[in-house]
């Protein structure tokens, strides 16, 4: 049970009955969703099954996550008051809000995806795909609020807020989905060499940011005008991108302020890959949001050329 005292008044918040909450709110549309859309190419009995899974794997992974957190992160000692904070620009110099907002991004878009294909119409399923993405993030939060090493951060909600958003805006307005976020991931030498630190280290692949790189990919053919495109192949994209140096001593595991890099890049657009048939297309959809490796410009922390970076 967690005590907020606020200005209001005293709010009680009970950590596990509010993540379950979330998902009843977020989901009444598998539920207690009208009659099939008239376009819907499942049968009656296909759609049920169809809505049935989509509930089913968004509640499955909700008590996924809370087991994966509560042995990975909420372990600690607690605080002995719910509390926030403000962590910008900490040592790992923000790459963990690009993670909140691909999280954001991805929660929005695979349950509007998910939703679409169980036949629920496209307002019905951007309304349960924003709000149970909104509130899967916000559990985080509320239990991070509970424990002494992190607290309920300001800047990781606005980061998921923004995620979320531009899923949404996305799907509001396909002309806009030329901008796409991709990630890209080499584990890096601190990770490398965890095993053989001088000190203790929690070190593990969802904090190893400095192996992450996090890129918004441009889609060029689509932006150009139309006598132009034939100077850009549709396959190749544009991106830009954000990791950062050793936050962690990859020697001794002790933490340092990384420095930020900054990068350009061209890499494959999976999307533009030649093949319609309909399982290679949802193959090259999901895949396109990975960056693979490819040539760079690294413009900071000092300007360099990558022959190849992954």
């Amino acid at each position: 049970m967690v005590k907020l005292s606020r200005g209001l008044g005293k709010i009680v918040i009970n950590p596990t009955r509010f993540s379950l909450t979330c998902l009843a709110f977020a989901f009444p549309i598998v539920a207690h969703s009208q009659a099939r859309l008239e376009s819907c190419p499942l049968s009656h009995n296909q759609t049920t099954l169809a809505r049935s899974a989509v509930g089913t794997s968004f509640v499955g992974g909700n008590i996924e996550l809370w087991h994966y957190f509560k042995k990975a992160w909420w372990s600690g000692e607690k605080a002995a008051h719910f509390f926030f904070r403000s962590d910008w620009d900490e040592d790992f110099r923000d790459q963990d809000k690009f993670g909140h907002l691909l999280g954001g991004y991805q929660l929005t878009r695979a349950g509007y995806e998910s939703l679409r294909a169980s036949c629920v119409s496209e307002r019905r399923a951007l309304t349960a795909a924003v709000a149970y993405a909104a509130l899967f993030q916000l559990q985080i939060e509320i239990f991070d609020g509970m424990y002494k090493k992190y607290g309920f951060s300001y800047a990781d909600m606005i980061a998921n807020t923004t995620g979320q958003t531009l899923a949404a805006v996305e799907e509001l307005h396909p002309h806009l989905k030329w901008l796409k976020p991709t990630i890209s991931y080499l584990p890096s030498a601190a990770m490398r060499n965890r095993a053989n630190f001088t000190q203790p280290s929690e070190l593990r692949r969802s904090l190893d940011y400095s192996g992450q790189t996090y890129w918004f990919a441009a889609d060029v053919h689509a932006l150009l005008p139309t006598r132009m495109q034939s100077y850009w192949p549709s396959l190749l994209r544009a991106s830009i991108g954000h990791s950062i140096t050793d936050y962690i001593n990859p020697v001794t595991g002790a933490t340092q302020r990384a420095r930020r890099k900054l990068l350009l890049s061209i890499d494959i657009d999976p999307e533009k890959l030649p093949g319609e048939n309909p399982l290679w297309k949802a193959v090259k959809h999901q895949i396109s949001y990975y960056h693979f490796p490819s040539p760079a410009l690294q413009l900071t922390p000092s300007l360099r050329g990558i022959s190849w970076y992954r």
